[in-house]
């Protein structure tokens, strides 16, 4: 048998095993590994005698798929009309999809020389797309609105937006050394004055940040501020969902749906918001595809959203414009007004 299945006793995963082609690529953090394949009885015992992780980096399989991951060659994609390069690990990409497994890992030229060129895809939306596959979820801008109600079950600080002000930082894994915050918790210096006694169970170490750096900006939020700033929010979903469709990346598609979808359920929609929804129509429908037979994901709920909203959508003339442009859009949006019209 030239791959031979190594068996394992592991604490939660009492059927796990490795094959030999897995097992002769690791090496544990002391350089240990194994040249020659030992009987398949044997291999636990090298791995107790290496005291190290040559077995034990695969004891879970959730930390497998990490490893791999971390392990896999380097892939540059070339993104934008200025190519500004960008390296992935090719297992965290590739994994996304079949096409994307194809120009990664086939016999393509870009696989053969791990480059590809994305020149129709912003440096914005190919990070968020990035994070995407190494985390499951993705951060998103700020919607900021001057007149309305904010509800984002959280307390935000009025600001005045300035150009550029939205942009993203991915803070990917560095600490930070802004402002300390005290926060109660247990002391851990002992002090003479400590005379009463505190139940080990109920001592408490309080995290000086979110245990994942991206909790509160992947979620959708709208703020106040002294102008409109609702668009590069918006538009982070659909040109996400536009790449995510290419590639057939339906995860993506879905998570991108929920959170335009999110976002905009928190628009009280007021005149001076429709341009930025005309202009999310026109990218929608200028960027996904014409089906025979039914509608695409996005354009149907750019569709349902308006309709749901054509009230104030009809008193802005960037509407009406959009009407009389034609295309599509105009008999797609017909359709879903006729359930309120009947």
């Amino acid at each position: 048998m030239d791959n031979p299945l190594y068996q394992f006793e592991f604490p939660n995963d009492p059927k796990g095993g490795f094959h030999w082609d897995q097992i002769r690529s690791m090496q544990c953090n002391s350089g240990f590994s194994l040249s020659r394949r030992p009987a398949p009885a044997r291999l636990p015992v090298y791995a107790r005698r290496s005291k190290c992780c040559l077995v034990y980096m695969h004891l879970y399989r959730t930390s497998t798929k990490l490893l791999r991951m971390l392990l896999s060659r380097p892939f540059k994609f070339l993104i934008g009309p200025d190519e500004i390069e960008i390296a992935v690990h090719e297992e965290a990409i590739a994994n996304q999809s079949a096409a994307l497994n194809i120009l990664m890992r086939g016999k393509m030229s870009e696989s053969m020389n791990g480059l590809a060129s994305w020149k129709d895809v912003d440096e914005k939306t190919f990070v968020r797309f990035a994070q995407f596959a190494y985390t499951g979820d993705y951060s998103v801008p700020q919607m900021v609105v001057i007149n309305q109600a904010v509800n984002n079950q959280r307390e935000e600080v009025p600001v005045d937006i300035q150009p550029g002000a939205q942009d993203i930082e991915f803070d990917w894994g560095s600490s930070s050394t802004k402002k300390t915050v005290k926060k109660k918790g247990f002391k851990h210096d002992l002090t003479p004055q400590e005379t009463t006694y505190t139940p080990f169970k109920s001592l408490t170490y309080p995290l000086l940040q979110p245990r994942s750096k991206f909790a509160d900006s992947c979620h959708p939020v709208m703020i106040k501020g002294s102008r409109y700033h609702i668009f590069e929010s918006l538009l982070s979903h659909t040109s996400l969902y536009v790449l995510a469709d290419k590639w057939g990346v339906e995860s993506l598609k879905v998570l991108t749906l929920y959170k335009l979808h999110e976002n905009l359920n928190m628009l009280k929609l007021d005149v001076e918001e429709v341009p930025d929804i005309v202009e999310l129509a026109r990218y929608g429908y200028s960027e996904t595809p014409h089906l025979e037979t039914g509608i695409d994901d996005l354009r149907k709920l750019i569709c349902r959203y308006i309709a749901a909203n054509v009230d104030a959508m009809s008193k802005s003339k960037a509407f009406t414009d959009l009407i009389e442009e034609g295309g599509a859009f105009v008999p797609d949006l017909f359709k879903h007004m006729l359930p309120r019209i009947r």
